[in-house]
């Protein structure tokens, strides 16, 4: 099993929104409140200098998305700032995840990837720190990023549900 993503791009829009519409995805990513679907569009045709999008591909298959955000270009690029990370210091990345296709659920495949992505972010966007903010709510997700070694650290409202703020650092070696 060979874990990589791919930049999201226009290509993946029609698979974005087939994705969207499956309940898992739609009661946690898109619940009223939250970025709306167009929103994701846009993060694909353009750099916002902050949000750095992908499509999960396992075997080469795309199975969901992921995307990581640089928190301190966040808090200075972004005009409006808005949810629970809006004032984070420089090498401060937060991630998030889906995974689009049902056949793939519950297997084991989300703590696979978590850590797979946490990787890459240290490596190539250099951060120091990755947090993530689950719904309190979300017992799948939270016991996901606890087995990829994220730390709860918090809980936080983000102006629409209790979100368990939770961490990881990678130890100095």
């Amino acid at each position: 099993m060979e874990i990589t993503f791919k930049k999201f791009t226009e290509k993946y829009i029609l698979k974005f929104i087939a994705w969207s519409q499956r309940p898992h995805v739609r009661d946690t990513w898109f619940q009223e409140g939250h970025e709306p679907l167009t929103m994701y569009y846009e993060k694909a045709t353009s750099n916002n200098g902050y949000d750095y999008p992908f499509i999960i591909c396992l075997d080469g298959e795309p199975i969901g998305y992921i995307q990581c955000s640089d928190l301190y270009a966040y808090k200075k690029l972004c005009p409006k700032t808005k949810g629970v990370f809006t004032n984070e210091e420089s090498g401060t990345f937060c991630l998030d995840l889906f995974i689009g296709e049902d056949s793939y659920l519950n297997k084991g495949y989300g703590t696979k990837i978590v850590k797979v992505f946490v990787d890459k972010i240290f490596k190539d966007f250099k951060a120091k720190k990755v947090l993530v903010d689950p719904a309190c709510s979300n017992k799948r997700a939270i016991s996901c990023y606890e087995k990829a070694g994220f730390k709860f650290i918090r809980s936080e409202i983000n102006g629409i549900i209790e979100c368990c703020i939770m961490q990881f650092i990678r130890a100095n070696i």
